[in-house]
């Protein structure tokens, strides 16, 4: 229980950058991620697919959709080493498509069973972001605290999740001037109910607030409504 507890404390301290910020513009969408993962019938070599479609301004409007496949290797139990790439498509009826950011990425992955009924899960992840009409490249780390509690004598359970995102370098001119600068990019902190519908298929669903840190711009607090469609295989 000390784990959960320490571990609990360093999500939570993520947010502390946060408590000085300036103007803040609310907004509020549904995020609906889903996610096909399998290891081949047991062996140590994972592959991923991620599609996430996503709205944006009071869910009003057709944001983005992420599409992000990966290929991993289990080192041990626990722990996994991931490469992958991220099509970021931005959408807006002006430009289509035309401004999407194409992520190259490294993850660290350890999974772990505490308890029966607890597991937790950290992921360190390092994007280096190709913008659209940017020569300069972003440079991004992503760490992600996640906890699973499985109710007792039920297929339901309990998901928590925060996630800090930071910056290594700036971009100072063009379109991403005030929001691709050095330090906290961004925390998204996430809590929802799931439900396992059979050995290879879950789903949950819940709040996420989504912090985004701007330079010369008020901040944006991002309301989310988040549902996760998971088949393992």
């Amino acid at each position: 229980m000390q784990k959960t507890h320490l571990a609990l404390l360093l999500a939570g301290l993520t947010l502390a950058p946060f408590a000085e910020a300036g103007p803040v513009r609310d907004d509020f969408s549904t995020w609906i991620s889903n996610t096909y993962q399998t290891d081949f019938g047991g062996s140590p070599y994972l592959a991923f697919l991620e599609l996430a479609p996503r709205t944006k301004t009071d869910n009003t409007l057709f944001s983005q959709i992420i599409v992000r496949p990966l290929i991993g290797y289990k080192i041990t139990k626990q722990l996994q080493l991931w490469l992958g790439y991220t099509w970021q498509g931005e959408y807006s009826e002006q430009t289509d498509f035309e401004l999407a950011t194409n992520d190259a990425m490294q993850q660290l992955q350890w999974i772990d069973n505490w308890t029966p009924q607890l597991n937790f899960q950290y992921r360190f992840r390092l994007e280096q972001r190709f913008f659209a009409d940017e020569g300069d490249v972003g440079h991004r780390m992503r760490h992600r605290f996640r906890f699973v509690y499985s109710l007792p004598d039920s297929q339901a359970y309990l998901i928590a999740l925060d996630e800090l995102f930071v910056y290594f370098n700036s971009i100072d001119e063009g379109r991403l001037a005030r929001s691709v600068q050095t330090g906290i990019n961004q925390n998204r902190s996430y809590v929802g109910v799931g439900y396992k519908l059979t050995k290879n298929l879950n789903v949950d669903t819940g709040y996420q607030l989504q912090y985004i840190h701007n330079y010369g711009a008020p901040d944006v607090t991002n309301h989310v409504w988040l549902s996760n469609i998971n088949i393992n295989f």
